[in-house]
């Protein structure tokens, strides 16, 4: 299974993977977001565009296991697998408490050496960008 998201305010799209993994007979979901609260992941039946104009899935609650992928969005991404986000915290939260693999998708511009880093933070286990595919230490602890 993997969970991914609908592109906001210049983001990678990431819905060309969408179409390849359903054709490979992967689930796919998104999260559903709650203010100030981890994000839970839906088997998106229907969508709404919300107050910030985030596009919201609505459908059956899927808990994510250690096998599954959340493909993370980010504004930048340093070389450690930190990322800057929108600020919410929402995937911080998330990654905190979900055992899947993590991967950011990212333009190669939105590479940096490092990104500010606040104790809840957390890194993704890999970053692929046009240019290619990156893998932090996340990955390796998590093995």
């Amino acid at each position: 299974r993997v969970a991914l998201y609908r592109a906001f305010d210049g983001e990678l799209d990431p819905e060309p993977l969408a179409a390849r993994a359903r054709a490979a007979g992967v689930e796919v979901v998104y999260p559903a977001w709650r203010d100030a609260e981890p994000l839970t992941f839906v088997d998106a039946e229907r969508w709404t565009v919300d107050a910030r104009g985030l596009s919201t899935p609505y459908g059956p609650t899927v808990v994510l296991g250690p096998a599954d992928l959340v493909v993370v969005p980010g504004v930048a991404f340093d070389d450690d697998g930190y990322r800057l986000g929108l600020g919410g915290g929402h995937y911080d939260r998330t990654l905190a408490i979900c055992p899947a693999r993590t991967l950011g998708l990212a333009f190669e511009c939105q590479r940096l050496d490092r990104v500010p880093r606040a104790p809840w933070d957390r890194p993704v286990d890999a970053l692929v960008t046009e240019r290619g595919h990156f893998t932090f230490a996340s990955l390796e602890k998590n093995d």
